[in-house]
C-alpha cells in the first residue's frame, strides 16, 4: 500500500548526495542545497526562466505568460519585467495583509468541515473533498470570483497541473473565455480588489492582455495546486509519522503550528523542481552545462540536504521532525523569486490544522483505501482517506448526533 511519504518520482530525485547529471534529453539537474541556491540567488545571471526552449513558441498556454517566467535582469537588451509584473500585486501579499486574512480563512474553513461533518458518514476524501476545495475558495475569493464554477475550475486546474511538462499544457481556450467574461464584468462593475487592480495595470498599459490573462491563471494554479497539496501533505503525513495528537495538543500555539508546517513544506515539496535555460556556459562539479540548454534545480533534494538545519544539531533531514527549527528549507522558492503567495500558504495550512484537527475528532489516515500521488508540474494527490468520530464531530458543531436521532 502506498504510503504519504512515497513520492511519485525516483528517490534519486529526493536525495541530495545525487550527483549532477545530464539526462537522455540533453537536460541537466541539480540536487544539493549549495547548487540549488547558487541557481536560486543567480548572482552570475546565467540562469533565466525567459527565454525558455520548452515554452512553444507564438501562442501558448496563458500560464505561460506569467511573472514566474520574467527575470529581475536584462537579457538579450531587453527590459526586465519581473520585478513590474510583481509590482501590480505584491501589496495584497505582504505579511500583514495576508495576516488580515486570518477570521475569512477560518471561516471558509469552518463552514467546508461543518459540510462534510452533515453529509460524510465519518469517512471522506481529504484531497478532493476539504484541501483542495479549501486552496481554490480562498483564491477565488480574493480574486473575486464566483465559486458556482468550482467543479469546472477543478477539472481545468487538474487538466494543467497534471500535465507532465510545460510543452504538453493544453491551450484552454475555454478558461480564457471565462476569464475574460470575469473581466469584462468586473471593468463595469469594479470592486476596488486584487483583479481590479490587475484590470488597471492593464488599462493604463504597464501590462499586457496576455500579462492579465497570465496573472489570473498564475495565481489561481499555483493558489490552488500548490497549497491545495501542501494542505494534504500537512494531515497525510502527520497521520503516517503519528504526529496528528501532537499536533491537536498544540491548541492554538501558533509558534509550534508554524515550525509544523514549515517541516510539511520542507519533507512534502509539493512543488519538487523547477527548469530554467542557461544563459552562459556554467559547471556544477564534474558536470558541464553549456549555454543554450535547459537546468532543472529539485528542491525536493535541497529539502533533505544538512543544509536546511542551519549548523544546528538537529534531526537528520531524512526525518520527518515538527519540531525542526531553523528550518531554511526552499520549498517557497528564495530571493526575488520567493513565493508570492508563500505566507498565504503557510497561513491556510495552519488554519487548517487547527479547526479540523479540533472539529473532526479522532482523524486518522484510513491505510485500508488508496492514497494516490500523481507526478505532473506539482507532485498533488488526489485520493487521502481519512475517518474521525463523526458524533463527536457533531457534538462540536452543535449537532445532535445521527444516532440519537434514530438516523
Amino acid at each position: 500500500m502506498t504510503k504519504p511519504s512515497d513520492f511519485p518520482r525516483d528517490e534519486k530525485f529526493r536525495d541530495p548526495a545525487t550527483a549532477p547529471f545530464r539526462d537522455a534529453d540533453g537536460n541537466r539537474h541539480v540536487f544539493s542545497y549549495e547548487d540549488v541556491m547558487r541557481v536560486l540567488l543567480n548572482r552570475e545571471e546565467a540562469f533565466s526562466r525567459d527565454p525558455a526552449p520548452w515554452l512553444p513558441p507564438g501562442v501558448r498556454h496563458m500560464g505561460l505568460d506569467f511573472m514566474w517566467v520574467y527575470e529581475p535582469f536584462m537579457i538579450d537588451g531587453k527590459e526586465p519585467r519581473h520585478d513590474l509584473l510583481r509590482s501590480v500585486v505584491e501589496p495584497w501579499f505582504r505579511t500583514r495583509e495576508v495576516r488580515r486574512l486570518d477570521e475569512f480563512i477560518r471561516g471558509l474553513t469552518v463552514d467546508l468541515i461543518n459540510g462534510i461533518v452533515r453529509d460524510a458518514d465519518g469517512e471522506f476524501n481529504l484531497a478532493t473533498e476539504l484541501a483542495y476545495r479549501l486552496s481554490l475558495r480562498v483564491i477565488c475569493s480574493l480574486l473575486g470570483f464566483d465559486t458556482e464554477q468550482e467543479p469546472w475550475l477543478r477539472e481545468k486546474l487538474n487538466e494543467f497541473n497534471q500535465a507532465p511538462s510545460y510543452d504538453k499544457l493544453p491551450r484552454q481556450f475555454d478558461v480564457e473565455a471565462f476569464l475574460w467574461e470575469m473581466v469584462a464584468e468586473r471593468i463595469v462593475h469594479p470592486r476596488d480588489e486584487m483583479l481590479d487592480a490587475i484590470i488597471d495595470a492593464w488599462k493604463e498599459e504597464r501590462i499586457t492582455g496576455r500579462d492579465l490573462l497570465g496573472y489570473v491563471f498564475g495565481m489561481m494554479a499555483a493558489g490552488t495546486d500548490t497549497t491545495g497539496a501542501t494542505l494534504v501533505n500537512a494531515f497525510s503525513l502527520l497521520a503516517e509519522f503519528g504526529k496528528l495528537d501532537d499536533v491537536r495538543a498544540m491548541g492554538g500555539d501558533v509558534d509550534a503550528l508554524r515550525r509544523v508546517v514549515e517541516e510539511v513544506l520542507r519533507f512534502g515539496s509539493a512543488f519538487p523542481t523547477k527548469p530554467l535555460f542557461v544563459l552562459k556556459d556554467s559547471a556544477f562539479g564534474e558536470l558541464t552545462v553549456p549555454k543554450g540548454t535547459v537546468l532543472y534545480i529539485w528542491y525536493a533534494a535541497a529539502n533533505r540536504d544538512e543544509a536546511v538545519n542551519g549548523g544546528d544539531e538537529q534531526s537528520s533531514p531524512a526525518v520527518f521532525d515538527i519540531a525542526r527549527w531553523p528550518n531554511r528549507h526552499v520549498g517557497l522558492g528564495w530571493g526575488r523569486h520567493f513565493c508570492l503567495g508563500g505566507d498565504l500558504a503557510r497561513l491556510e495550512t495552519r488554519i487548517l490544522l487547527e479547526e479540523a484537527l479540533r472539529r473532526l475528532p479522532g482523524l486518522t489516515l484510513d491505510e485500508t483505501k488508496p492514497f494516490v500521488r500523481f507526478a505532473g508540474i506539482v507532485d498533488g494527490v488526489t485520493e487521502a482517506h481519512f475517518r474521525y468520530d463523526r458524533e463527536a464531530a457533531q457534538r462540536v458543531m452543535g449537532l445532535e448526533p445521527a444516532a440519537a436521532r434514530g438516523t
